[in-house]
């Protein structure tokens, strides 16, 4: 069974007549006529009455027609789908990236590009970055806007900017109004940090660990909003990027007296994947800021 005889099978079916079928189709009649034929020996089964000149689908013809309409359109959804897809003001670009980006950076990263480029969509997930890079791995994913705190073989990486991190503790806690905290004293707290396999978990381990300390870990969580949440509760303290809006009674943030708390911010592609141009649009835009 060829495309081609499921194209006429179609035009015959919708015109009911053979002869201006072919004229529709600019073949011979009598090559359409062969057409029809091999596609109901294939079927072995009859697909038209015969009335004369004109031809109906009879009840086996009725019942393939719904499917090959069903499979022709899906078809011509594809081909749409690819054109679009290589054309870099159309497509979809899969995107992953922190929770913690989610609150303000992604947001305003893509209320930049999207009046720019409005018939370019995005599939999102906010995952660790373990998780991002395992997709980015697999070709399950476009690109990966993480903490650069890992690298894998086959991925690139490419700095956008950096963050600073501050110490965030319960309002009414003993270093509530310092405004200021060196890493070892927060150390001494009970220390509420999110689970293995985020870059914070990452940078805040090495961040410690430079200054010969480490915290007792309390509890464990998988978005920031959680950690606040707990800080806020009086459980214990964190350390944490810049969150936008906090309420002043959540929490208080701290300047840590250490220049190096901050985390870089990379795009992560895979190294020789192929990326749809609507992609390369996003990634050059990036790139470019």
């Amino acid at each position: 069974m060829e495309w081609q005889q499921l194209e006429y099978f179609q035009t015959v079916a919708r015109l009911e007549h053979f002869t201006q079928a072919a004229a529709e189709l600019n073949i011979s009649q009598p090559a359409l006529s062969r057409a029809m034929a091999g596609l109901e020996a294939e079927l072995g089964v009859a697909l038209f009455d015969r009335q004369g000149r004109g031809v109906r689908l009879n009840r086996y013809g009725k019942q393939f027609f719904e499917r090959v309409e069903r499979a022709l359109l899906e078809i011509h959804e594809g081909k749409e789908e690819l054109r679009h897809g290589l054309n870099p003001e159309y497509g979809t670009v899969s995107f992953c990236f922190l929770k913690s980006l989610g609150l303000a950076a992604v947001p305003r990263l893509l209320g930049e590009f999207i009046p720019k480029y409005p018939h370019i969509g995005f599939k999102l997930n906010q995952l660790s970055t373990q998780d991002m890079l395992d997709l980015l791995v697999a070709g399950e994913t476009d690109f990966a806007l993480s903490s650069m705190t890992e690298t894998r073989p086959g991925v690139e990486w490419c700095e956008l900017w950096q963050e600073q991190l501050y110490a965030y503790v319960p309002c009414g806690h003993r270093l509530a109004g310092a405004g200021h905290v060196s890493l070892a004293e927060l150390a001494t707290e009970p220390y509420i940090a999110l689970k293995p396999g985020y870059g914070l978990r990452t940078i805040s381990e090495e961040l410690f660990g430079l200054t010969g300390t480490r915290p007792a870990i309390l509890l464990e969580g998988e978005e920031i909003m959680t950690v606040i949440g707990f800080v806020s509760a009086g459980l214990g303290v964190s350390l944490l990027p810049d969150i936008p809006h906090l309420s002043p009674t959540a929490a208080v943030r701290l300047e840590v007296d250490d220049e190096r708390c901050r985390r870089t911010i990379g795009l992560a592609w895979r190294q020789g994947g192929v990326l749809s141009p609507a992609a390369e649009r996003f990634r050059s835009y990036l790139l470019s800021r």
